[in-house]
């Protein structure tokens, strides 16, 4: 029996041995296709992270995203819990809480091309593989499990979750509501769609804005655990918001206006799927999203707000968002786009002959990669969706301008990014290759038309077919001047220099709430 004993510890340690002595050796995976993620990379070792015990914890990510035999680790796991999981409920929802939802969001293309991978394009003149790659993804975890608590069907530790509970937005810092409470002297329409504004803290509600709201700790825990959650509905993932700090964001764009009254201003709203596949409880009362465009509207003097909401709402049934990410498709987009036109007093593009279709799949978006370890993510893997773009047909030619300035520049073959080699979300960040800094695209449009596009991820899969409409078009994403912690350029003398004559903001509903792209925007027009 002793010897029995020994073999088997010596085998283990000698796994064990194995194992230790490997991962000294291994360096990242790069991008996991089971999980939808980019894995953690080897961090660099300096004495004052050793001894603060920065890199051990750093490293300790590294080793726990690329020990052997990981990738058929997960795929174990994701077919041992789908063995045990009964999908019976298939129409019933599932709130899942405490989501980390700026991961997701980066996954669909928020940062765009990284500097490595720029400077390959101009070595080579060819498109980097993963150019949509995110950068600053590395650190994180990715594991769903660590983050979130299952809600709904019953599942519930806490306080009962109301449909009015408070719903944080995109980055979880900067969004709050009101349940019935109305403010003194708040529009009309907000006070409808149950928000208000200028709250920096997510579920807390101020007496002074909100008289008639609830208290106390179950009030308060209630808000907070529906900040940053996602919506499980079939083989439908949605996260679930509101008109969020929406009169903020039309305030900026109105000043704007004033200081610029020569142009024409546009402004689009894009909703999430959840306003239109979410069940009443998610797309009614404070989680209304149709009431965003009329608070815009409301503040924005001197804009235009195109109304694309009711657009999309007559192609429901049409493949307008992607079940598994956070955007809309092409589609969604192309339609946001005519309802532009119509604002704008412009002839459509025709989807079917002025642009040539390609289509990525299978696509798995950056909202799968937050439930891929639960069962319920077997429905979206055994029915991935495709990702479908479109090419305008007239001549363009696309330059990215790696930093926020005009200097520093490269040149690409196409609207689209036609050259993604990994399997997950980040292919969303095709749509004029993610969100670039600043973007130039000429075209053979003879009408001397200029338009610039101040714009989230939404805004991205419009592009395309706005080069159909002009001769110039020019595109800022205000994130990236943010995260260079430089905010020193200036829109009105880029207007100015190139004569542009019509400004769109095209922002989703949470990004026209963040207070990134209110200070971002403030910074790059009212200077």
């Amino acid at each position: 029996m002793k010897k029995k004993y020994y073999a088997v510890i010596c085998t283990f340690i000698a796994i064990l041995t194995i194992l230790v002595v490997c991962s000294l050796f291994i360096d990242s995976d790069g991008f996991s296709p089971f999980e939808n993620r980019y894995l953690s990379k080897k961090p660099a070792f300096t004495v004052s992270d050793f001894f603060s015990g920065k890199y051990m914890d750093m490293y300790e990510t590294f080793l726990l995203d690329n020990f052997l035999l990981r990738e058929l680790s997960v795929m174990s796991f994701q077919s041992y819990s789908n063995l045990l999981y009964l999908d019976l409920f298939t129409d019933s929802e599932l709130v899942l809480a405490n989501v980390d939802v700026d991961e997701f969001v980066r996954a669909g293309g928020q940062e765009g091309v990284t500097d490595a991978e720029a400077g390959t394009e101009q070595q080579d003149g060819t498109p980097g593989s993963d150019a949509g790659a995110v950068s600053g993804q590395e650190g994180s975890s990715g594991n769903p499990s660590d983050s979130m608590t299952q809600e709904g069907s019953g599942q519930t530790d806490g306080a009962q979750l109301s449909p009015g509970a408070g719903q944080g937005g995109d980055d979880g810092s900067d969004q709050g509501q009101t349940d019935d409470g109305q403010a003194e002297g708040q529009d009309p329409a907000e006070q409808q769609a149950g928000t208000t504004d200028g709250q920096d803290q997510p579920g807390q509600e101020s007496k002074e804005n909100n008289p008639g709201a609830g208290s106390g700790p179950a009030k308060q825990e209630a808000d907070e655990r529906l900040n940053n959650s996602l919506i499980i509905a079939g083989d439908r993932v949605m996260m679930p918001t509101g008109a969020y700090n929406l009169k903020s964001f039309g305030g900026i764009l109105a000043e704007f206006a004033t200081i610029m009254p020569e142009l024409n201003l546009y402004s689009i709203t894009g909703p999430t799927s959840a306003a239109f596949y979410a069940s009443k409880k998610y797309s009614t009362g404070s989680y209304d999203q149709s009431k965003a465009e009329s608070i815009i509207a409301g503040s924005a003097d001197g804009v235009k707000v195109v109304r694309v909401f009711d657009k999309l709402m007559e192609h429901k049934d049409e493949h307008i968002y992607f079940r598994s990410d956070v955007h809309w498709t092409a589609l969604g987009a192309y339609y946001a786009y005519r309802a532009f036109c119509e604002a704008s007093g412009q002839e459509a593009a025709d989807i079917n002959e002025d642009f040539t279709k390609g289509t990525y799949e299978p696509f798995l978006g950056g909202l799968y990669s937050q439930i891929y370890k639960m069962p319920q993510a077997s429905r979206l893997k055994n029915n991935p969706e495709k990702l479908d773009y479109y090419i305008p047909k007239i001549g363009h030619q696309l330059t990215l301008y790696k930093m926020g300035n005009l200097k520093d520049s490269y040149k690409v073959d196409s609207i689209i990014n036609t050259n993604f080699k990994s399997l997950g979300a980040y292919k969303y960040s095709c749509f004029a290759w993610g969100d670039q800094r600043i973007e130039r695209i000429d075209t053979d449009n003879p009408n001397g038309r200029k338009l610039l596009v101040i714009k989230d991820s939404y805004g991205s899969a419009m592009i395309p077919f706005l080069v159909h409409n002009y001769s110039l078009v020019y595109v800022i994403d205000p994130k990236g001047f943010n995260n260079e912690g430089c905010l020193d350029f200036d829109a009105k003398k880029l207007i100015n220099e190139e004569g542009i004559d019509d400004v769109l903001f095209c922002f989703s509903i949470y990004g026209s709430g963040r207070k990134i792209i209110r200070d971002s925007l403030t910074s790059l027009l009212l200077k």
